[in-house]
């Protein structure tokens, strides 16, 4: 008989229930540590707020990077907190991340702020409460509005599975802090949270030898990217102490982050990115500022959370705003930086164990699956003080000339105005009309011209662009901004007695023009005889004018390019300047037979003020001595083409219908006899070409999407036996874009252009349906953008777009 017979029925019965709660106690125990375990991993918490991006993104295991907002309520004034942040978060995206800026509003922990968030703190300012790991109790069980730090950011970042934290630079030990024990709690954050910093190291207000001593003492990896161990020291690339090791890639930091992992350190990393030395600041300068602000506080006993602020502060004051741009353009770098970091973690996550440079996406589809639509990680080696520059674009002999405006542009966008009710549109004009309403004004380089030269540039070419600017502070400004991106500055003639031109455009907050200001008279200016003798001696493949130029230019441009068989691109600019092509009637009329204009690129009010133009000349005339009616009889425009744009065009697109009951496509067809190539640009409704073609199936050829992308086109045959011309009618849909990521609508059009010209000159005219489509997913980036021109564009962009034919030689 067993043991356990031998028990009482009573015994036997205690026995079983104390093994039954004991195997209980073991599941029950087992799932709560199953779930601890995991909770970061699964990173979703019922009880915060996740922004959809974020959400999405962590869900389908997206690269996703921590944002404090601290540097939004304390790091600086408004609205340089609310534009600092905003550019930062777009950095992040266009690096190939999702940004997920960190906050408490009214007690509930938010990962991933809307637009509306952001502004209501950048307004808050210091009225947000400083947030450190210590206040997070308090701070979400009294509902109170928290901005969060370093240490707090990490924290939460960790919990939500985030890995990587972009910042400016991180707290650390403070001067005289042997005596004081003033030390960080970003130190001690990163000795038991594992969650890598991106940053510009430690603030040069703080001791940074002893601070690199206690990161030590905490078990933290320390490491410099860039070609050295110096560490550097926030507003300066170098604070004269070493690292104990540095990577050059992306790559290679998303390696230690992942294998730091793989340890189970449980402990951060700290990635120091030196400032781009144009944008550091005079160390001297900042010391001196630094060792009087110290002074100050001691003077005035401040202590604690607030010395950091006040340090960072004064010392702005001091340096004149110096810190501040230095300051500013840090965080973009490191969120540049930290965006590729994040990205590259993603794809070695993913399970693929190749060497980026060793790997194909296309080559395996099967592993493409799996990595949630991660990109390829791109090796970011020794472009830490490159982070504005644009690669040398190739010698393509002076192929270019662009003559038009090179503007300085004021751009306002109104805020939201408060308190609207919940159908009323925050768009409407009346809402601002007779009063100042709080917005965004930030200034910046454009024109017409210029934008057009620099998306070329950008885009590996090197074009000659003629301007004129004035002997002012503008006109410096300009000529130091082309060089600073590698521009030729040679051909922008300084007039004396003339103001740089400048154009003053106030938006909406959906970024729609409201009106601008145009103080455009210089280009009046620009010497023809110049011009003359650029067009001359370098013969170019395209030369491309905007509506801002005089017509003495418009005319001589013509004359030249009539002369020696150079097609011509006409950007009309605006609704009153897209008039001076027709002011040379006879000129006008000869392009009947030279085609000298091969494109023009209008949108929809323009090409009206065109058509309005050349019929008040009388160029539509059929009793005149020209042969415009004969030509377009040509064309073959009859009943059946006027059924396919009812059936065909109007009934897959709604606003085609509205196109076309206002004329636009009856008014292009009648100047499509003088101008081959009408490309009419439809804003947020997409693209309209309508050309008179001399070999379609060229085209069709040229022009394959296999698909991929669904468009709408009609083909009218010219009435001439076997001729193999004709006139396409054919609209490109516009790529989506969500309406709270664009950030400004000026140069989204010459984005589009510049492109167009790109491409046409790389790739030849029969790619123009590849090209239109490559132009439209530029104008994105651009919108995407706070400058007139998105700085993230460059010619690598190539690389991507199915062009394989007919690439012109280097």
């Amino acid at each position: 008989m067993s043991s356990f017979s031998k028990l009482s029925l009573l015994s036997r019965k205690r026995f079983l229930s104390l093994g039954i709660r004991r195997t209980l106690f073991i599941k029950q125990n087992f799932r709560n540590f199953h779930r601890s375990s995991f909770q970061g991993f699964q990173g979703m918490r019922k009880d915060w707020v996740y922004s959809p991006e974020v959400s999405e993104a962590l869900e389908t295991k997206k690269p996703v990077v921590a944002l404090e907002s601290t540097i939004i309520s304390h790091g600086m004034p408004y609205p340089s907190n609310l534009l600092t942040a905003l550019e930062v978060e777009n950095t992040v995206r266009k690096n190939g991340s999702i940004p997920a800026t960190i906050a408490i509003l009214e007690g509930k922990i938010n990962v991933g702020l809307t637009l509306d968030n952001i502004e209501k703190l950048a307004k808050m300012e210091q009225k947000a409460m400083k947030t450190s790991r210590r206040d997070l109790a308090f701070i979400t069980s009294q509902n109170i509005t928290g901005t969060t730090t370093v240490a707090s950011t990490m924290f939460i970042a960790s919990k939500a599975g985030i890995k990587v934290f972009v910042t400016g630079g991180i707290g650390g030990v403070h001067r005289n802090g042997e005596n004081t024990m003033d030390v960080s709690a970003d130190l001690t954050e990163l000795g038991k949270t594992p969650v890598a910093v991106v940053c510009a190291g430690v603030k040069s207000i703080l001791d940074i030898e002893k601070t690199l001593e206690y990161l030590e003492t905490q078990g933290v990896t320390v490491t410099t990217f860039g070609d050295t161990t110096d560490f550097p020291a926030f507003f300066t690339p170098k604070s004269g102490f070493k690292c104990h090791s540095n990577l050059s890639t992306t790559f290679e930091c998303a390696k230690l982050i992942q294998a730091n992992s793989k340890l189970d350190l449980n402990s951060g990393i700290l990635i120091a990115v030196p400032i781009p030395e144009e944008y550091a600041a005079d160390a001297e300068k900042v010391e001196n500022a630094i060792e009087i602000s110290l002074k100050e506080i001691v003077e005035k006993g401040i202590i604690g959370k607030d010395v950091t602020p006040y340090l960072l502060k004064r010392v702005d004051e001091i340096t004149k705003g110096e810190s501040l741009k230095s300051n500013i353009a840090l965080i973009k770098n490191n969120a540049k930086i930290g965006s590729q970091i994040a990205k590259d973690l993603a794809y070695l996550e993913s399970g693929i164990k190749d060497e980026p440079s060793h790997i194909s996406y296309e080559d395996k589809p099967n592993q493409v699956s799996q990595v949630s639509q991660v990109e390829k990680p791109s090796n970011l080696a020794n472009q830490v003080s490159q982070v504005n520059q644009v690669e040398k674009p190739s010698n393509l002999a002076n192929q270019l000339i662009i003559v038009g405006g090179a503007v300085v542009d004021i751009t306002s966008k109104l805020f939201p105005v408060e308190r609207l009710g919940p159908f009323e549109n925050p768009d409407k004009i009346d809402h601002y009309l007779d009063t100042s309403s709080p917005g965004l004004i930030k200034k910046s380089i454009g024109g017409v011209g210029k934008n057009i030269a620099e998306i070329i540039f950008r885009l590996g070419l090197n074009p000659i662009f003629v301007s004129a600017i004035g002997y002012d502070d503008f006109g410096e400004w300009i000529t130091t901004e082309f060089q600073k991106i590698g521009m030729d500055s040679n051909n922008l003639q300084m007039i004396k007695g003339k103001s740089t031109a400048v154009y003053n455009s106030i938006h909406l907050p959906s970024g729609n023009l409201v009106c601008g200001i145009a103080d455009m008279n210089i280009f009046n200016e620009i010497s023809v005889d110049k011009v003359e003798k650029l067009l001359e001696t370098n013969n170019p493949k395209f030369v491309c004018f905007d509506g801002n130029i005089s017509e003495v230019c418009i005319s001589s441009i013509l004359n030249f390019c009539s002369k020696n068989k150079i097609p011509a691109i006409f950007e009309p600019t605006s609704v009153p300047k897209a008039k001076k092509l027709f002011q040379n009637k006879k000129l006008f009329s000869e392009l009947l037979e030279t085609q000298t204009i091969r494109y023009i690129t209008p949108n929809i009010y323009e090409l009206d003020s065109m058509f309005n133009a050349a019929e008040e000349k009388g160029l539509f005339n059929t009793d005149s001595d020209n042969n415009w009616f004969s030509k377009l009889n040509k064309f073959n425009i009859g009943p059946k083409f006027r059924q396919d744009l009812e059936n065909r065009f109007c009934k897959e697109c709604y606003q085609l219908k509205r196109f076309k009951e206002s004329g636009i496509f009856l008014k292009a067809t009648q100047l499509l006899p003088y101008i081959p190539s009408i490309i009419i640009k439809l804003g947020e409704n997409g693209v309209l070409l309508i050309q008179n073609c001399e070999d379609i199936d060229n085209i069709k050829r040229g022009n394959d999407f296999n698909g991929k992308r669904k468009t709408i086109e009609i083909i009218v045959p010219r009435d001439e036996g076997k001729c193999k011309g004709g006139v396409r009618y054919k609209y490109y849909k516009p790529f989506p874009i969500e309406s709270r990521k664009i950030m400004n609508v000026t140069g989204a059009g010459d984005s589009f252009v510049g492109t167009l010209i790109a491409g046409l000159t790389l790739y030849g005219e029969s790619k123009i349906d590849k090209i239109i489509d490559a132009a439209q997913k530029i104008a994105c980036m651009t919108l995407q953008s706070l400058g007139a021109v998105s700085e993230d564009i460059n010619s690598n962009f190539w690389n991507n777009i199915d062009i394989k034919d007919n690439k012109t030689k280097t």
